[in-house]
């Protein structure tokens, strides 16, 4: 082995901090936090497959969804609950965000929204937290466009509830976004409305910088399609025990 002066030593070393310092720098840039109404959306590119079964989103009370990363890997701050439950979150483009995957035997796919605030109540009464993650799965007798819907599970704090007799505007579950009667938090769950859509993005179109954003940032809660929390999503979603 041929041995090393302390000069080119000392050469080696720096240019080993170097490379790790504007590593650091990079991922640091990756993961910058930016205004909730600065974050550019993915476009909507998803595969047939997973457009098939879309549902129309309508959005009764709170904040409308909005992206919650960009292509480089920044996220969104988000909004401090304050003024009006919708007030700073009220028109978006919007983005929704797709994975599937099976459990049991069955199909399910994931279609995820985020929020930038969960308020409860009007000033002065306010309530809430900043950042809000929502998703319905599709149950489907296959992973194909020609697949029927079985059930849908709609996430409501932390749980779902499962419907086998969703409302549908073709092969398009609908689905309403509302403050709980309880008051204190939002969910998902059925309706008759048509609500709108939103530009969808599957897991796997997402960019490599969006992905880890979306694994290591702290929303406050988990993002329910990420890489430590989507197989246990999905577990939790599927009932054997069907119920409207």
């Amino acid at each position: 082995m041929t041995p090393v002066s302390p000069r080119n030593g000392r050469m080696l070393l720096t240019a080993l901090m170097f490379v790790f310092v504007c590593g650091l720098s990079m991922a640091a840039r990756a993961a910058d936090v930016i205004d909730h109404d600065k974050v550019r959306g993915f476009p909507d590119s998803n595969s047939a497959f997973l457009k098939t079964f879309q549902p129309y989103l309508k959005v009764i009370e709170g904040c409308v969804p909005f992206p919650a990363v960009d292509a480089t890997g920044n996220v969104s701050g988000g909004l401090e609950p304050s003024g009006m439950e919708n007030g700073g979150c009220s028109r978006n483009l919007g983005q929704i965000y797709v994975r599937a995957g099976e459990y049991n035997g069955q199909c399910g796919v994931m279609y995820s929204w985020f929020f930038p605030k969960e308020q409860n109540l009007d000033w002065p009464y306010i309530g809430g937290s900043r950042y809000d993650w929502q998703d319905v799965v599709v149950w489907l007798t296959s992973c194909d466009s020609e697949a029927q819907v079985e059930s849908v599970s709609y996430s409501s704090n932390g749980r779902y509830y499962v419907s086998t007799q969703p409302h549908m505007h073709g092969t398009h579950p609908l689905v309403k976004y509302h403050r709980e009667v309880s008051g204190y938090h939002f969910s998902l769950t059925d309706t008759r409305i048509r609500g709108g859509m939103q530009p969808a993005v599957s897991w796997s179109e997402l960019t490599e910088e969006a992905r880890n954003a979306l694994d290591t940032y702290d929303f406050g809660m988990g993002v329910p399609f990420n890489t430590y929390n989507f197989f246990g999503n999905l577990a939790k979603s599927y009932s054997r025990f069907r119920y409207r």
